[in-house]
């Protein structure tokens, strides 16, 4: 008969190890995903990550009221003008505001890339977005490649695609 500790050990190994799988399981994404995630973008055009192939794509998920959010648009505008030949960034409304809002702020803020999701389902197809700002970058083959959480910089995104 097993002792009450290495009962206790094996039920401790078993909560964590279901933890885990709750836990991590559903952000974890295989190489070999490859969803066709798609919205349009605030003047009705449909864009698609596999549009984008040979190209990286970094999708980035903010809202008007997320000052970290807002912070960081002029860093991933940078980014943008200076990579354009290898790189497209789409910026995903997370709110339900007005359009006239949304594009008030794009416009003082001098963003030129696509801003899509307007009163559509922001889930991304690769992995939940429970945080403002989350940025993804999508690889050149349309695969998931990395994940932010928080606010970034032209120089992170840099660095993440030069590795």
């Amino acid at each position: 008969m097993l002792s009450t500790a290495k009962l206790n050990v094996a039920m401790l190994s078993r909560i964590i190890l279901i933890a885990l799988i709750v836990v991590v399981i559903p952000f974890a994404s295989k190489a070999s995903e490859n969803p066709d995630y798609q919205l349009q973008d605030l003047h009705g055009n449909l864009h698609r990550v596999s549009d984008n192939r040979g190209k990286w794509l970094i999708i980035n998920f903010w809202a008007t009221w997320c000052a970290p959010c807002i912070k960081e648009m002029p860093e991933l505008e940078s980014f943008y003008q200076n990579n354009k030949a290898i790189a497209h960034i789409w910026g995903v409304t997370f709110e339900d505001t007005d359009k006239a809002k949304i594009l008030e702020y794009v416009k003082r803020l001098g963003v030129s890339y696509p801003i899509l999701g307007y009163g559509q389902d922001p889930l991304t197809g690769f992995g939940n977005v429970t945080v403002l700002p989350t940025t993804f970058v999508i690889d050149p083959n349309g695969l998931f490649f990395h994940r932010f959480e928080g606010p970034i910089t032209a120089q992170d995104i840099t660095q993440i695609i030069e590795r």
